[in-house]
């Protein structure tokens, strides 16, 4: 068992490392690395203990990408993430079954067998979808699309095949009326339990002082209401999303709830229970306990493939593999065409449907007996497998190739008013400087950025950005840059709001620059936000977002 985890930790720190310096997808790596040491070492623990593994594994993995979901964002695009996550996965499995009955009218299994096996080949994976999609200038709304649905498309996914197929499998029959009265009670209870489990998370979070108690009550939280879930056949997937997100609620809206008159509640419900700080700091750590425990997935994948009998099934494979992209890029196009995107974002959202693990803990759950089940199982896993070769290494090409028209539909969503909507040859001058206010355009901010993080991580040095609101950019031109040093960068973060980034700076230096600029922009409101090791781009534009929502004249966010 040690010589096992030993083996993940040096798997998992080298799919890193492929990743970090020759741009390999961990999900790649850490597959190719897992079969090719299980040929030596014997990892085989891992594929005789799959589902318990990814159970296990889950509930980590859910916690980064739950608790760094926008409310805003999601209460924005709620009619887009609805027909992606529900819409979509219903149509797609109707449409493949019902193309399976043209194509093998005399072969096709039945319904509850065509149920069973493409439920599991719409769960998409979250973690392989965000961590290419991060590594490339996109729109924010693309990601939230391609992060939302592989997030909720699960819970729909999982739903489905264990609350029908499974039960019609096994020869539980009901009439639409009872199967529809089972999916209501699956969600309904599963609601119950994640807003109970939520609630109990929240007030023993902030019983507890001390960062690490706090830490692992999120863990805690996440873990038991998977488990409560899944004890009384509810969905552990919603269990936790719901749990996650009504814990997040309470905790931003600690101290502006409405006053009422049971003071002590009133009090219970505003006290402080963790600084800002300390929440992008669990955000952080859970970012990578999630990482981790994507790459034992991965890794436990690998120890299940049995490449003799998926070669047995090899055209079944690259049939249903085909199928499912190519209804998945219909079910997406007329959603993109209503929402007046472009084409390529039809394209990127279809490659970015790889499958994970989720797809094969449901094809293990298939009956023992069942007449289709070694079949099923390896289409199913060479699909995920296929998928996330064929899918990531075509979706990182793409990008790539589609760079410079992805990066104007950015510059578009950043400066764009509503109801203006700016042509690709007026952007194309936006992409350098600001003639008006002499800033970096803000995709060209990032990549500043984004340099100076990985300046500050190999050299340990320090640095710091400065934000402020301005309605006029030839003040900001007059005023604040002939205060600046010349190694200072001035870059636009959206219509009105400036930021400055000052290399090689300190706090104390930072407070000057700040001082400085105040006097000089009649007083304005400044937020300063601090590297910290570990920090992303999105971290600290969020602790710039912190610091100018206070109310101090100058608030400092580390």
């Amino acid at each position: 068992m040690l010589l096992t985890f030993t083996l993940l930790l040096l798997l998992v720190l080298l799919s890193r490392f492929l990743e970090e310096r020759f741009k390999l997808p961990f999900a790649l790596g850490a597959i190719t690395l897992a079969y090719v040491a299980d040929s030596g070492f014997h990892l085989e623990i891992l594929g005789e203990h799959f589902p318990e593994v990814v159970y296990l594994m889950l509930p980590l993995i859910l916690i980064p990408d739950v608790l760094g979901v926008s409310r805003a964002e999601i209460r924005e695009n709620r009619g887009a993430l609805l027909y992606l996550a529900l819409v979509a996965v219903v149509v797609s499995i109707g449409a493949a079954a019902g193309i399976t009955y043209l194509v093998l009218p005399e072969n096709a299994p039945g319904f509850a067998a065509l149920l069973a096996l493409f439920a599991p080949l719409m769960a998409t994976d979250v973690v392989s979808v965000s961590s290419i999609f991060a590594r490339f200038r996109l729109p924010e709304r693309l990601k939230v699309y391609a992060e939302g649905e592989s997030l909720f498309n699960d819970i729909v996914a999982m739903t489905l095949f264990f609350f029908i197929a499974l039960p019609l499998l096994e020869g539980q029959t009901g009439s639409l009326p009872a199967l529809q009265l089972t999916l209501a009670k699956t969600v309904l209870l599963s609601l119950a339990i994640g807003v109970l489990v939520g609630l109990a998370g929240y007030y023993l979070f902030k019983f507890f002082n001390e960062s690490l108690e706090q830490f692992l009550t999120i863990y805690l939280m996440a873990t038991l209401a998977f488990a409560l879930c899944e004890h009384y056949g509810a969905s552990g997937i919603l269990g936790v999303v719901v749990a996650i997100l009504l814990f997040r609620y309470l905790f931003d809206k600690e101290g502006h709830y409405k006053r009422i008159s049971l003071d002590r509640l009133y009090r219970s419900f505003n006290h402080e229970s963790a600084s800002e700080r300390n929440f992008r700091a669990y955000r952080k750590e859970a970012h990578y306990i999630g990482l981790f425990a994507n790459g034992v997935v991965f890794i436990a994948i690998a120890s299940v493939v049995d490449l003799g009998l998926m070669a047995a099934h090899a055209v079944e494979i690259v049939a249903v593999f085909l199928l499912t992209t190519w209804v998945r890029f219909m079910v997406i196009a007329p959603m993109m065409a209503w929402k007046d995107h472009p084409m390529r974002w039809t394209t990127a959202l279809t490659l970015g449907g790889m499958k994970g693990g989720l797809a094969i803990i449901m094809a293990f759950a298939l009956p023992e007996g069942y007449a289709y089940r070694e079949e099923f199982m390896a289409i199913i896993v060479g699909v995920v497998i296929l998928s996330l070769f064929v899918n990531t290494l075509a979706l990182t090409l793409f990008l790539r190739f589609q760079a410079d028209a992805f990066a104007l539909d950015k510059a578009s969503e950043i400066y764009a008013n509503p109801g203006d909507h700016y042509g690709h040859r007026r952007l194309k001058h936006t992409l350098a400087v600001d003639p008006d206010s002499g800033a970096y355009n803000a995709l060209l901010f990032e990549e500043m950025i984004e340099k100076q993080i990985a300046e500050a991580q190999r050299y340990h040095t320090d640095f710091v950005l400065l934000a402020f609101d301005h309605p006029r950019p030839a003040t900001v031109a007059r005023d604040a840059l002939p205060l600046l040093r010349q190694s200072d960068l001035v870059g636009r973060l959206g219509n009105q709001r400036y930021a400055i980034l000052a290399g090689h700076t300190d706090l104390e230096a930072a407070m000057n620059i700040a001082q400085k600029l105040r006097r000089c922009l009649n007083g304005r409101h400044i937020g300063i936000a601090e590297y910290a090791p570990g920090d992303t781009l999105g971290m600290l534009y969020d602790k710039l977002e912190d610091a100018l929502a206070s109310e101090k004249p100058i608030d400092v966010e580390v």
